[in-house]
């Protein structure tokens, strides 16, 4: 099984020109162990890892149980402390991939070869479990994410950890693409001779989540609430911020593109806003709308508010929604039962708004 996992996970990076992008020097590598795994021969990799072949990642050796040693020591030292965190995939160091990961919500931790001690640099393969250790103390958990800054002959690292092989492969794949559009950004900056502009609102453009979208709702007072004050135990994908509204992705869709336009302020009922908030909030649906029509390009759009429980609310928090309907598709009831198929990850949907997030500011003409 694990085998046939990284035979996923490696065609989903194939097919990521932008993954070629965060390649370390060092080459990548993506491992996934058993259950229960005991020591590297219990962990499955790619023999000579995967590398770049004109602009594009490329494994040459079907994936094998003991061919990475290193991404082996890790996996294997993080499942000593969650079973579950199964594989893991390393690339490059560089600041803008750790902004990006911690703005998709993800557990970041590090730690400072530097610092290693005498006792761990003379056992044989001792680094990696000692600065597992080191990541893990920070945090108090198993993080998403690992890296290191490098030492003497030593290159910076970014390891990304998973369940399983593709889960990892895909959440790299959506870091890969906003690292390459935020690159193609700054060099047309560069090559037009054009000032640079402070991106709006982008400090506070996520609110840093636990990261995987895990399909059970977090046991919170009020999720919006939650999610405005940046508490971490609660997952989210916020699309733009500003002091008095959030544009979210629903984590719970009831279809593909599924958003939310949610006031910062805990509301319950829509006579609670004065005229001025109103027109705000409004203006951002009427933003938010074309949003989806650019990235989503659905057939049709449903917008609605609950209020209260009895009209299907399930967060007492105000909250409009903005669900993409196409011609093709079961019924509005089949959708809101959670019979839905959504075809798409919530991460790749992400990635598609954020490349057209411009359209929320209130600069830009509706």
């Amino acid at each position: 099984m694990e085998i046939e996992n990284i035979k996923r996970a490696v065609e989903i990076l194939q097919n990521s020109p932008e993954f070629a992008t965060i390649i370390p020097e060092v080459r990548s590598n993506i491992v996934m162990a058993k259950e229960n795994a005991k020591d590297i021969n219990d962990v499955a990799g790619i023999p000579g890892r995967i590398t770049v072949v004109n602009g594009k990642p490329r494994a040459f050796i079907e994936p094998d149980f003991g061919a990475s040693s290193h991404m082996a020591r890790l996996v294997l030292s993080m499942m000593e402390h969650d079973p579950t965190r199964r594989s893991a995939l390393n690339m490059k160091y560089h600041p803008l991939i750790i902004e990006i990961c911690e703005k998709l919500g993800l557990q970041v931790s590090s730690y400072d070869r530097g610092r290693e001690p005498e006792t761990a640099r003379k056992v044989e393969g001792g680094t990696i479990p000692w600065g597992v250790e080191e990541a893990i103390s920070k945090v108090g958990c198993v993080p998403d994410v690992v890296y290191h800054t490098g030492s003497w002959g030593k290159e910076p690292i970014i390891c990304l950890i998973g369940p399983d092989a593709v889960e990892v492969a895909e959440m790299a794949v959506c870091i890969a693409k906003l690292f390459d559009k935020y690159n193609v950004q700054e060099s047309k900056k560069a090559q037009c001779d054009v000032p640079e502009v402070p991106r709006p609102c982008y400090d506070d453009l996520f609110a840093p989540s636990r990261g995987s979208y895990v399909g059970k709702k977090p046991h919170v007072s009020c999720t919006f609430c939650a999610i405005a004050e940046g508490n971490k135990e609660v997952a989210s994908r916020v699309l733009y911020r500003d002091k008095n509204n959030m544009v979210l992705m629903n984590i719970f869709p009831y279809n593909r593109g599924h958003i939310e336009v949610v006031p910062v302020k805990h509301y319950t009922d829509l006579n609670q806003l004065d005229p001025d908030e109103l027109r705000d909030i409004f203006t951002l649906v009427q933003r938010s709308i074309k949003l989806v029509r650019e990235v989503i390009k659905p057939d049709g759009i449903n917008v609605g508010i609950n209020l209260g429980e009895a009209a299907g609310s399930s967060i007492e928090h105000i909250h409009i929604h903005i669900v993409p309907r196409f011609k093709v598709e079961s019924g509005f009831m089949e959708t809101t039962a959670d019979t839905r198929v959504i075809e798409e990850s919530i991460d790749d949907t992400y990635t598609k708004f954020m490349e057209k997030v411009d359209i929320l500011r209130n600069d830009h003409e509706v």
